[in-house]
């Protein structure tokens, strides 16, 4: 490879954990952005009723959220780390303008693993053991793990069977009964390779299918069956990126993706939305 060549890969100069810190901060900009989309219509939806004693007070929140999230949305553009992730990606840009490999990219997932990794380089800084003991998944784990989500959401039934090496799922979403197999293959407790399946010969189960097997952290139990879940708890089925119901083969959002949003508190809290398989 010429030198050239190798100036022009993307994140040249940076380390994986700068580029993985860079992708965290586009998806909490984007995050940002996301739920601005909604300023509008909470200002004015209160007057879509008849007027009653809440409707000002109503108004009055959706005016001063909006506020917070735009002010938000601009200390972060502004923080100087961002600034120069910005710079960084710029000069990157100019040195390669071919964007091909970033289609690649997950567009979620990285604030998590981006704290995943901040965390796992705490104490005494072995990195790779701290991570080693994070991937560790017996059978003690996988049912602490089911029970943790059984309990937060205990309108959908997880089923493990097989000594804990495969987890069902059966429910009713948007009048449609969808049934999951999630597959657990271990050589030991720190090994493992997880699979999951939505069960059906035809669409949407197989681009639900595809979907899943697209997720990232794939060989994450605890987000893997809180995707599943997802298919249950999400509201409404318009797509979160492109607004529609139905994607340009008439089919309706088939994947469910998490993202960070700014809760109570300043705190950090995991939604899931549903997109079309195009628009991931």
């Amino acid at each position: 490879m010429s030198a050239s060549g190798s100036t022009a890969q993307p994140g040249a100069g940076w380390d994986e954990a700068q580029c993985m810190a860079a992708l965290a901060q586009l998806e909490q900009l984007q995050a940002q952005i996301d739920d601005l989309r909604l300023a509008i219509p909470s200002i004015i939806e209160p007057f879509s009723q008849p007027p009653n004693p809440s409707t000002f007070k109503l108004y009055s929140q959706g005016v001063i959220g909006s506020q917070t999230g735009i002010k938000a949305l601009n200390d972060t553009w502004r923080a100087p780390d961002v600034q120069e992730m910005l710079a960084h990606t710029k000069k990157s840009y100019e040195a390669n303008p071919d964007l091909s490999t970033s289609t690649s990219v997950p567009s979620h997932g990285w604030i998590e693993r981006e704290r995943r990794e901040r965390e796992s380089r705490k104490g005494n800084g072995k990195h790779t053991a701290v991570e080693n003991q994070g991937d560790r998944l017996d059978s003690e784990k996988i049912s602490r793990i089911i029970a943790e989500i059984q309990e937060a959401q205990p309108n959908v039934k997880l089923e493990a069977q097989n000594d804990n090496r495969s987890i069902t799922a059966q429910f009713v979403a948007n009048s449609m009964r969808l049934s999951f197999k999630v597959n657990i293959e271990r050589e030991n407790d720190t090994q493992h390779k997880l699979t999951a399946e939505c069960l059906g010969t035809s669409e949407p189960f197989l681009s639900i299918t595809r979907c899943i097997a697209s997720r990232p952290n794939a060989n994450d139990l605890a987000s893997l069956l809180n995707m599943v879940v997802a298919y249950k708890t999400v509201k409404g089925t318009s797509c979160a990126k492109c607004g529609k119901l139905l994607d340009d083969t008439t089919l309706i959002p088939t994947a469910r993706r998490s993202r960070q949003i700014i809760g109570a508190n300043d705190t950090l809290e995991t939604v899931w939305e549903a997109l079309h398989e195009a628009c991931l």
